[in-house]
Protein backbone atom coordinates (compact mmCIF):
# COMPACT_ATOMS: atom_id res chain seq x y z
CA UNK A 1 0.00 0.00 0.00
CA UNK A 2 0.94 3.98 -0.98
CA UNK A 3 0.39 6.78 0.67
CA UNK A 4 0.75 9.98 -0.82
CA UNK A 5 -0.15 13.93 0.86
CA UNK A 6 0.95 17.11 0.25
CA UNK A 7 1.76 19.65 3.16
CA UNK A 8 4.20 19.92 5.77
CA UNK A 9 2.06 17.00 8.45
CA UNK A 10 1.00 13.76 7.33
CA UNK A 11 -2.65 13.45 7.70
CA UNK A 12 -3.99 11.89 10.99
CA UNK A 13 -4.25 8.54 9.97
CA UNK A 14 -0.61 8.04 9.13
CA UNK A 15 0.33 9.67 12.48
CA UNK A 16 -1.88 6.74 13.82
CA UNK A 17 0.20 4.34 12.36
CA UNK A 18 3.66 5.98 13.64
CA UNK A 19 2.26 6.33 17.24
CA UNK A 20 1.93 2.53 16.90
CA UNK A 21 5.09 1.85 15.91
CA UNK A 22 7.27 4.16 17.60
CA UNK A 23 6.92 5.74 20.71
CA UNK A 24 5.26 8.98 21.21
CA UNK A 25 6.05 9.49 17.18
CA UNK A 26 3.47 11.94 16.09
CA UNK A 27 4.48 13.73 19.19
CA UNK A 28 8.47 13.83 17.70
CA UNK A 29 7.43 14.43 13.78
CA UNK A 30 5.08 17.87 15.42
CA UNK A 31 8.38 18.80 17.35
CA UNK A 32 10.08 18.89 14.23
CA UNK A 33 7.47 20.57 12.38
CA UNK A 34 7.50 23.55 14.88
CA UNK A 35 11.26 22.97 15.24
CA UNK A 36 11.52 23.86 11.27
CA UNK A 37 8.77 26.80 11.12
CA UNK A 38 11.02 28.35 13.93
CA UNK A 39 14.29 28.58 12.09
CA UNK A 40 12.54 29.38 8.87
CA UNK A 41 10.89 32.59 10.69
CA UNK A 42 14.13 33.35 11.81
CA UNK A 43 15.94 32.88 8.85
CA UNK A 44 13.47 35.21 7.11
CA UNK A 45 13.67 37.74 9.36
CA UNK A 46 17.03 37.86 8.74
CA UNK A 47 16.93 38.38 5.43
CA UNK A 48 14.17 40.90 4.95
CA UNK A 49 14.60 43.44 7.45
CA UNK A 50 18.18 44.48 6.64
CA UNK A 51 16.21 44.32 2.95
CA UNK A 52 13.85 46.53 4.55
CA UNK A 53 16.06 48.98 6.41
CA UNK A 54 18.40 49.44 3.03
CA UNK A 55 15.19 50.41 0.66
CA UNK A 56 14.10 52.62 3.43
CA UNK A 57 17.41 54.30 3.99
CA UNK A 58 18.02 54.42 -0.04
CA UNK A 59 14.68 56.10 -0.50
CA UNK A 60 15.25 58.38 2.26
CA UNK A 61 18.76 58.89 0.82
CA UNK A 62 17.18 59.79 -2.53
CA UNK A 63 14.75 62.19 -1.24
CA UNK A 64 17.36 64.06 0.64
CA UNK A 65 19.56 64.27 -2.56
CA UNK A 66 16.24 65.65 -4.80
CA UNK A 67 15.45 68.53 -2.50
CA UNK A 68 19.03 69.88 -1.83
CA UNK A 69 19.37 70.02 -5.98
CA UNK A 70 15.66 71.89 -5.67
CA UNK A 71 17.05 74.15 -2.77
CA UNK A 72 20.09 74.48 -4.29
CA UNK A 73 18.52 75.71 -8.16
CA UNK A 74 16.21 78.12 -6.34
CA UNK A 75 19.21 79.52 -4.11
CA UNK A 76 21.65 79.85 -7.47
CA UNK A 77 18.24 81.99 -8.80
CA UNK A 78 17.76 84.14 -6.15
CA UNK A 79 21.63 84.66 -6.63
CA UNK A 80 21.31 85.59 -9.82
CA UNK A 81 22.55 82.98 -11.43
CA UNK A 82 19.26 81.98 -13.17
CA UNK A 83 20.10 79.09 -15.76
CA UNK A 84 22.30 77.36 -13.71
CA UNK A 85 19.70 77.52 -10.97
CA UNK A 86 16.87 76.50 -13.48
CA UNK A 87 19.09 74.37 -14.62
CA UNK A 88 19.77 72.25 -11.40
CA UNK A 89 16.15 72.42 -9.98
CA UNK A 90 14.60 71.21 -13.08
CA UNK A 91 17.19 68.11 -12.90
CA UNK A 92 16.09 67.51 -9.24
CA UNK A 93 12.85 67.90 -10.14
CA UNK A 94 13.07 65.47 -13.11
CA UNK A 95 14.79 63.00 -11.52
CA UNK A 96 11.72 62.95 -8.39
CA UNK A 97 9.12 62.77 -11.43
CA UNK A 98 11.29 59.51 -13.09
CA UNK A 99 11.68 57.92 -9.98
CA UNK A 100 8.07 58.13 -9.34
CA UNK A 101 7.27 56.99 -12.51
CA UNK A 102 9.64 54.05 -12.65
CA UNK A 103 8.19 52.98 -9.31
CA UNK A 104 4.62 53.13 -10.39
CA UNK A 105 5.63 50.86 -13.84
CA UNK A 106 7.69 48.12 -11.52
CA UNK A 107 4.71 48.02 -9.10
CA UNK A 108 2.03 47.26 -11.65
CA UNK A 109 4.46 44.71 -13.33
CA UNK A 110 4.81 43.30 -9.92
CA UNK A 111 0.89 43.27 -9.33
CA UNK A 112 0.69 41.85 -12.82
CA UNK A 113 2.72 38.71 -12.14
CA UNK A 114 1.07 37.91 -9.10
Amino acid sequence: MQYSYSGPLPPPEVLEHYEKIISHGAERIFAQFESQAGHRRLVESKIVNPEVFVQIFGAVSALLLAFLALGGGLFLVFEGKSLEGFGTFFAGLASLVGVYIYGKKAQANEHSTK
